[in-house]
């Protein structure tokens, strides 16, 4: 499968892969790596990512099958951009330009863009005004480029480039293709191959109209007309070709303008070529975007407003533009793989190699390849570029009560509003739905209900009864633009008026005294525990028969029952007192929460069951003082050690205890929730399975604590000393309340404030000892008090870090070791005077080493240059014994060049007339004094008069004069400028003399100097 390139398309590619692939090669061609083919033979692992820029072509890999034959393929580069699906980089949020550059345009919508990022922008006339949401990068920078006259390329890199096609692309054409003679010229190279052309006016077009944003009457529109339709119909009228185009991405004010560029690309016949060559030449002869000349006259291909010279000939070729270019993978070229992770994989030596010709698209693009729009023409999504309004309530809301399925008692409430319009005021034509928001008034924490579009209300269920809610509304579009958040609107739910259902007769027993009711919470209709929940107790009625009506002088008592008892299956069990001896009549009414009663419930009779032969009058809990129950007890209510204040409470939730205020402290709960607490402020303990174990001082401030979820704090005190230990890490205070030990958990850092010793005595180290002006470190031995110590050092003057080395037995001596900012000093002193000894300093001039400077020490110096000064000399010296006069030395200085004298020789043929011109070195004038040089010169050849003479040396050069054509040997001394007078001749009281043997220099004794 060859490679495909098409203009500001996505192309493909394909490579067929040898059987012996490796394995290892294999796994590694991963989906949506890259493959970079490049002309000749490269080392892909050299090169690295540079291929990417090297390459003829970059292609993204999406297909592989391993199956029977190996093949691997994909699509250009401009796949980031978006497929032929428009799938990839989506805008989900609107992307609105208003008034931009192009530059400042295509850089807005390539924002956030991760493959492909921007390259070179060039400058475009005019301004962009767009909404771009629901497409990808690609199709949206299609048609910016298309708006404003641009196009764009996606090179191998990954980086876009957009502009003119002058920026782009070679508009002045430099190849010319042709059917016969082909070949190359000054300024043209010619390419010769079988040319297949087509025209046609099957796209012709007379009138283009645009849809463009809105639907239905509300569709903003724009159009164009041809200027000169050539073309005439069977009646001699002028061809009517009408095209409609469907772009709802465009505004309104851009209708126009699209419609004028989609004309233009149909206002003529379509002219395409194919051509099919095997040149060679033809890489680096153009790419595709490019124009070439096209010159076959016989094929009707010529333009005689074009005249071209090429190969001697004046010929009139069109020009075209080539659009689409097919070539194969031959194997004199390098296939690379380049994986995710950045590393290349050389593929050369495993994919067969293709041979055919390449075949260029001349002209038009395919019709496969392009159309006239995106979309189909009629209803389809429109982009918004309008945001819904406010949105107003239509009051009063509506409420009411229900039972929910459990039956307990909810309210409802019915919120109306008005249909909104757009915040610019037209008709919303892309409404999705309402979102509504309720709490409890003042609302802090919002739950969210949805209405769909078209309706103007909405049920809100699930409410507490009597309970005021705060509601506010807004309005959503299909392409997600929110409108404001309406005004908040405040609305009381409807109290609970819903009385509980006729609960079932109760069963009684009697005594003279009193009646026992025992009742299951059943309703009339059948069935126990199943009243509502928001029961709250039963009233106890007793009349003479059974059809009388209870009322108030019936009322004889009242006996709790809750959602508890329904949910637990406990009876309710209670006793009214009645002195009676007649059969009596009990009915119970159901109470709910909300005092809401409900019918009374069929009568039951009394019995005489709880009398006994004693005819028990009163029966208190005082009056049992032994005995044992020899049933089960099934507690309905409270058992309690006091109405109020401090007493023990048992009930169906399990035990508590308060305090004399009425405070509870104990809570052992029958779902497993406990607590304990000895106080509810002050100094406490504080225990319970939700925050685990705290401690409380006096104040109030927690000192402890070890949580159920891992966590614990210490802290020994609440202010002042004191240690604070928890997750984060150990903490210290002094007295004064400040921080003097850190150790941080997360990180592991320590930060220690005050003296830190290895022990308490005899041999340790001691960091930062009290009493000491500048950070210490001490060094103490096994006994005794003395000790070495290393202190950093201050100075006044120059701004440097560095640290002393001194003993404590010792006053005489000691060092330091200094840094500045350009400055690295490293000193010994004698005494404490700061009398320096011994030193060597280092900066970015010199280095220098000395010792003894005060007693007329020596000291060397080493420069950048690489001179090496002894005492001052620039220069290397040697001493010798005077050979004439034992009362003197004899200093000679190295001759070696370059110090202190410059030697420079060789040699020179002079010309016919005598005459040679030496140039010296470059340096020559600045290294060298103008005064003391000198020229020998030497003929060569026999004994005789030569006449060979030089002129002195000036500005770098000289001239010898001789005879003709003789070759002269020629010496330049000179002495060096930056050298001082050396002593040649000195007495031996005037010097001192140093080193051994040859390698002995001097220094002046002060004396000497005067």
């Amino acid at each position: 499968m060859p490679v495909n390139e098409v203009l500001m398309g996505l192309g493909s590619w394909g490579v067929t892969l040898a059987e012996e692939t490796p394995r290892e090669v294999l796994d590694r061609l991963s989906y949506f790596g890259h493959v970079a083919v490049i002309p000749g033979r490269v080392n892909p692992a050299e090169y690295g990512d540079t291929l990417l820029t090297m390459a003829r072509y970059v292609g993204v890999l999406t297909k592989r099958d391993f199956d029977d034959v190996k093949r691997i393929g994909g699509q250009g580069m401009a796949v980031w951009l978006g497929d032929s699906d428009d799938k990839g980089d989506v805008f989900e949020t609107p992307q609105s330009i208003a008034g931009q550059t192009f530059a400042n345009t295509i850089t807005t919508l390539m924002s956030g863009s991760t493959a492909v990022i921007v390259g070179t922008l060039y400058s475009v006339a005019g301004t962009y005004t767009g909404t771009h949401v629901w497409q990808s990068r690609g199709k949206a920078i299609d048609y910016v480029c298309q708006t404003m006259g641009a196009e764009w390329r996606v090179n191998g890199n990954a980086t876009l480039d957009a502009g003119p096609i002058a920026n782009l692309f070679v508009t002045n054409p430099t190849c010319m293709v042709v059917r016969n003679g082909a070949g190359r010229d000054l300024t043209l190279t010619g390419l010769a191959g079988d040319m297949t052309l087509t025209r046609d006016v099957e796209d012709f077009t007379t009138r283009v109209v645009l849809l463009a944003e809105g639907e239905g009457e509300a569709t903003a529109t724009g159009s164009a007309n041809h200027p000169s339709n050539p073309y005439l119909d069977i009646r001699g009228n002028p061809v009517k070709r009408v095209r409609l185009v469907s772009e709802s991405a465009t505004s309104s004010g851009n209708a126009n303008a699209r419609a004028q560029l989609q004309l233009n690309r149909f206002l003529g016949t379509r002219n395409g070529m194919r051509l099919s060559v095997s040149d060679d030449e033809i890489e680096g002869s153009f790419n595709v975007g490019d124009h070439v000349w096209v010159y076959d006259p016989d094929a009707g291909l010529f333009d005689t407003a074009q005249e071209v010279t090429f190969r001697g000939q004046r010929v009139n070729p069109i020009k075209l533009r080539a659009v689409e270019k097919s070539w194969p993978v031959t194997r004199e070229m390098t296939v690379a793989y380049r994986h995710q992770d950045g590393t290349w994989i050389n593929l050369t030596d495993f994919f067969l190699p293709e041979s055919g010709a390449t075949t260029i698209g001349v002209g038009e693009l395919n019709r496969s390849l392009t159309n006239a729009g995106t979309e189909p023409v009629g209803p389809r999504p429109i982009p918004d570029t309008t945001v819904p309004g406010t949105v107003s309530w239509d009051l009063p809301f509506t409420t009411g009560v229900y039972l929910d399925a459990l039956g307990n008692t909810r309210a409802r409430i019915l919120v109306e509003w008005l249909l909104p319009t757009n915040a610019d005021g037209s008709t919303i034509l892309d409404g999705s739905h309402y979102e509504i928001r309720y709490g409890i008034s003042p609302a802090s924490e919002w739950q969210t209900a949805f209405a769909p579009w078209g309706t103007l209300q909405a049920n809100i269920l699930d409410l507490s009864p009597g309970v005021d809610y705060d509601f506010q509304i807004r309005a959503v579009d299909l392409y997600g633009n929110q409108g404001a958040w309406s005004a908040t609107e405040t609305a009381t739910a409807n109290p609970d008026t819903i009385a509980p259902s006729t609960p079932a007769p109760p069963t009684v027993a009697g005594s003279r005294l009193a009646i026992q009711i025992t009742h299951t919470l059943g309703k009339a209709s059948g069935g126990t525990y199943n009243l509502e929940l928001d029961l709250d107790h039963l009233e106890v009625h007793v009349g003479a028969s059974s059809g009388f009506t209870p009322d108030s002088t019936t009322l004889k008592g009242k006996i709790s029952a809750h959602a508890g008892m329904i949910a637990a299956g406990i009876p309710v069990i209670g006793t009214v007192e009645v002195e009676e001896t007649t059969t009596r009549h009990v009915k119970v009414i159901a109470v709910d929460q909300a005092g809401n009663r409900s019918a009374a419930s069929t009568s039951a009779t009394a019995t005489a069951l709880l009398i006994d032969s004693a005819h028990i009058s009163d029966l208190t809990a005082t009056k049992i003082t032994a005995g044992t129950l020899s049933a089960d007890v099934v507690l309905g209510a409270r058992i309690k050690t006091a109405d109020n204040g401090q007493r023990v409470e048992l009930n169906t939730t399990g035990l508590q205890g308060y305090n004399n205020a009425g405070t509870l402290l104990v809570s052992l709960q029958n779902n497993g929730v406990f607590f304990l607490r000895s106080a509810t402020s002050g100094a406490r303990l504080d225990f319970s399975n939700i925050s685990g174990v705290q401690i409380f001082d006096s104040g109030g401030t927690r000192t402890a604590k070890l949580g159920i979820d891992g966590t614990f704090e210490l802290r020994s005190a609440a202010s002042g000393a004191r240690i604070h230990l928890d997750g984060t890490g150990l903490k210290a205070y002094n007295t004064s309340g400040q921080q003097t030990v850190d150790i941080a958990s997360s990180t592991g850092n320590v930060t220690l404030v005050g003296e830190i010793a290895t022990g308490f005595s005899g041999k340790r180290i001691i960091f930062n000892p009290p009493g000491t002006s500048f950070p210490e470190i001490r060094f103490t031995p096994t006994s005794g008090s003395q000790y070495a110590k290393i202190t950093t050092t201050s100075d006044t003057v120059g701004d440097y870090v560095g640290f002393n080395i001194e003993t404590s037995i010792s006053t005489n001596y000691k060092s330091h070791f200094r840094l500045y900012p350009n400055l690295i000093e490293v000193a010994y002193f004698q005494n404490f005077a700061d009398i320096v000894y011994a030193y060597i300093n280092m900066d970015d001039s010199s280095v220098r080493m000395g010792v003894n400077p005060a007693g007329g020490g020596g000291r060397i110096v080493l420069d950048p240059d690489g001179q090496v000064f002894i005492n001052g000399n620039p220069f290397k010296s040697f001493v010798l014994d005077h050979p004439t006069d034992p009362d003197r030395w004899l200093v000679h200085a190295c001759t070696e060049s370059p110090t202190p004298g410059v030697e420079y020789w060789g040699e020179v043929l002079l010309d016919d007339q005598g005459y040679a011109t030496v140039v010296l070195p470059s340096y020559f004038e600045a290294l060298t004094r103008p005064e003391g040089r000198a020229v020998l010169v030497t003929p060569s050849g026999e004994p005789g008069p030569s006449n060979a003479t030089a002129t002195y040396p000036r500005d770098g050069k000289f001239v010898i004069d001789g005879l003709p054509n003789m070759r002269v040997y020629w010496l330049v001394k000179a002495i060096r400028a930056d050298a001082g007078d050396m002593l040649v001749e000195p007495r031996r009281d005037e010097i001192n003399v140093y080193g051994d043997g040859p390698y002995r220099y001097y220094t002046r004794k002060e004396s000497a100097h005067g």
